[in-house]
């Protein structure tokens, strides 16, 4: 059954990646591809067409070649069909005219054609070409060696660009469109190429240098964009001993891809930017996990010291803890001490109260007893009331008035006479007695009071001792050595666990918990179960799935068709015993010749050289077959037969080569040859040469 070589529609692409990724919202799968600059629009068919129409140099010889040292001036009309540039000497000029075309044409010297020593010849190098139907000049003017200043001309005709003459840049319905500077040059030109051609850059990935390997064993890789230079060597083709079919390099399967290019096979742009996009996600994606181990490693180192000094500083924290003294019994007994302080006090003042009271009432009787003696109206009144103040107002009665009761006889109370009584001895002896014993009494209290008084200060001064004591004590105990080395432990123990927290965002507590808290989002997404995010990364993968198998369903039915081609050419060519061409989608030629396999880089370089044309030239036939033009259709090839020593054969490349730029359409080969067989095979209007067959210039 054959494969389906349709091409399918955007809309289509766009339903088998939405199915293959399980039902997911179209929408969403188009704003991610747009956001990296994807669209599968289909392409439509490719029209490139290059034709050189006119080299024109000027520079100077410098003295010590073989003839024609001094100023020249190289004029070449050009155009569509087979060319050669001839002499019958070497050394004449061939390959450094392909040289300097090709830095016009290219930006920069293609170096398979490049000449060390006649690179500083040339002074001016103008280009007339047609690319994609618009006439265009790139003039050079090189200041330096290899270091040129270019502008570009445009014109509404090509006959208006031929007919300026030399370095001319004025004419009917001639501009010039743009300049550079020797740095810029290769950029202007390969940008004015690409937009004229309709061609991209391809990206390929390589390993950086030196980089170290992820957990799936692939380095971190280097994006490197081919663009017109790299796709000049589909056009420039010569006998150097690279053992690479097409292009400069085979990284990222740089042949193949051009191939594709230039067989104009559906989306292989597309392709290779899917595949760009979805490596630089991939990367960036690895790049921040293997970022975040490494951060987490180094954590992990810086941790270490920290861990082992905050697991030293908890063990000698316990240690001292174990050694340090209880003084639970210091503040039990500090507390035991200031209670009985607080009892000794209270106690205390009670018999300081009593004795003060006790005092009053001996000084009472004592005055008492004193004045019954002295006076006959206290005597009067003896063992009546004697209050110290008036009753009703509260004053004082004075001493004063106590000496009128005594001498007026009136009482000092109310100031009443006193009355009169009977002088009595016994009554007044038997009062006397009453009053000297309240006195005893009153003595005999007092003396029990101060006793009691001074055993209470007693006490409170001892009670008072022991707390000043035990203060000291506990005082003692928190001041010493080694409760100030257990509390400098801890503060160290606190401060090692805040610097880890710190290092590695570990800790026990509400710190880490909160930070935990704080970083997680605010609401989840609700996904089935079994179903996967949406992300960049999964969209890119099933989309370059998709678009792989497109574009290898196509290469594959192109190669097949490119594999007959190449087998005619390169037989035609010379290149003897070869069996069969089994192109495929890796880049590898897989021939077979004399019997055996043959890969491309055990060829001769003639024969690689040959096979390279056979290739070029096969796309340009299976393009032009299928109604594309899908390669430029120039060919630069120098010296096809530079080893070959067989004059047949010899002969057989260059009419092929004539034959070729004369049977397929829309191409144009510009061949350097020193083969005699060139003067009977090219008419003498197709042959550039210099006088005599000898030096162009």
């Amino acid at each position: 059954m054959s494969e389906d070589l349709s091409v399918p529609s955007e809309s289509e692409l766009h339903r088998r990646i939405t199915t293959r990724l399980g039902d997911a919202d179209p929408e969403e799968v188009t704003a991610i591809l747009a956001a990296h600059g994807l669209d599968l629009t289909p392409p439509l068919p490719a029209r490139r067409e290059l034709v050189v129409h006119r080299l024109y140099c000027e520079g100077v010889k410098r003295t010590g070649t073989a003839a024609k040292d001094g100023p020249f001036t190289l004029d070449i009309p050009l155009g569509p069909g087979p060319w050669v540039i001839a002499s019958e000497i070497n050394s004449a000029g061939k390959s450094s005219a392909l040289w300097a075309l090709s830095f016009a044409l290219r930006g920069e010297g293609f170096a398979g054609f490049r000449r060390p020593e006649t690179v500083g010849w040339f002074h001016y190098v103008r280009a007339d070409v047609e690319v994609g139907g618009v006439p265009a000049s790139v003039r050079l003017t090189f200041e330096r060696p290899g270091r040129p200043h270019a502008r570009l001309l445009s014109a509404d005709t090509l006959p208006a660009l031929l007919a300026l003459e030399g370095r001319s840049e004025e004419g009917p319905g001639v501009r010039v469109v743009s300049e550079a500077e020797p740095p810029e040059v290769e950029a202007l030109i390969g940008r004015f190429m690409l937009d004229r051609l309709g061609l991209r850059p391809i990206s390929v990935w390589t390993a950086e240098p030196g980089a170290p390997r992820g957990e799936d064993g692939q380095r971190d890789s280097t994006e490197q964009v081919h663009g017109w230079p790299s796709f000049f060597y589909a056009l420039a083709l010569n006998s150097a001993n690279d053992t690479i079919l097409l292009g400069p390099t085979t990284v990222g399967q740089l042949p193949v891809r051009l191939m594709q290019l230039f067989l104009d096979v559906p989306y292989a742009s597309e392709l290779t930017r899917l595949v760009t996009a979805r490596k630089a996600e991939l990367q960036e994606e690895n790049r921040v996990a293997r970022r975040a181990d490494e951060d987490t490693r180094a954590r992990v180192q810086k941790a270490e010291p920290l861990r082992a000094a905050l697991a030293d500083a908890q063990q000698r924290l316990h240690g001292l803890r174990e050694a340090q003294p209880d003084i639970t019994v210091l503040l039990q007994a500090v507390e035991g001490a200031a209670a009985r302080v607080v009892a000794c006090q209270d106690a205390h003042q009670i018999a300081a109260s009593q004795l003060e009271a006790a005092r009053k009432n001996r000084l009472t009787d004592q005055r008492a007893a004193r004045r019954a003696r002295q006076s006959s109206a206290a005597r009067l009144l003896l063992g009546a009331l004697d209050p110290e103040a008036c009753p009703r107002c509260d004053h004082d009665i004075d001493d004063a008035r106590r000496a009128i009761e005594d001498t007026d006889h009136r009482c000092s109370v109310c100031a009443n006479p006193l009355p009169e009584g009977p002088d009595d001895a016994e009554a007044e002896q038997a009062a006397l007695t009453r009053i000297d014993d309240r006195l005893a009494a009153s003595q005999a209290a007092e003396t029990l009071s101060k006793a009691a008084a001074d055993q209470a200060a007693g006490t409170l001064e001892h009670a008072r001792t022991a707390y000043a004591e035990a203060t000291a004590a506990l005082a003692t105990a928190r001041s010493s050595e080694a409760l100030i080395l257990l509390e400098q432990t801890q503060k160290e123990v606190f401060q090692l666990q805040g610097a880890l927290t710190l290092a590695v965002g570990e800790a026990d507590g509400a710190l880490p918990a909160l930070a935990a808290v704080l970083s997680e989002p605010a609401t989840q997404p609700v996904r089935l179960a079994g179903s996967q995010p949406l992300t960049d990364e999964r969209v890119l993968a099933v989309a370059t799935e998709v678009v792989k198998e497109v574009v290898d369903t196509h290469s594959r039915a192109l190669f097949t068709e490119l594999n007959g081609e190449i087998l005619a050419i390169a037989r035609a060519l010379g290149v003897t015993n070869l069996g069969s061409v089994n192109l495929n989608l890796a880049g590898h030629l897989n021939a077979i010749k004399s019997g055996a396999r043959h890969p491309y880089a055990s060829f001769s370089p003639v024969d690689r050289l040959r096979m390279r044309i056979a290739a070029v030239v096969g796309m340009i036939r299976v393009g032009r077959r299928r109604g594309i033009v899908s390669h430029p259709g120039l060919l630069l090839v120098d010296a096809p037969t530079a080893d070959e020593v067989v004059p047949e054969t010899a002969r057989q490349v260059m009419q092929t080569l004539y034959d070729t730029g004369n049977d397929v359409p829309g191409i144009q080969m510009i061949i350097t040859s020193i083969e005699s067989a060139v003067w009977d095979i090219f008419p003498k209007d197709r042959i550039v040469t210099g006088v005599h067959g000898r030096e162009l210039f």
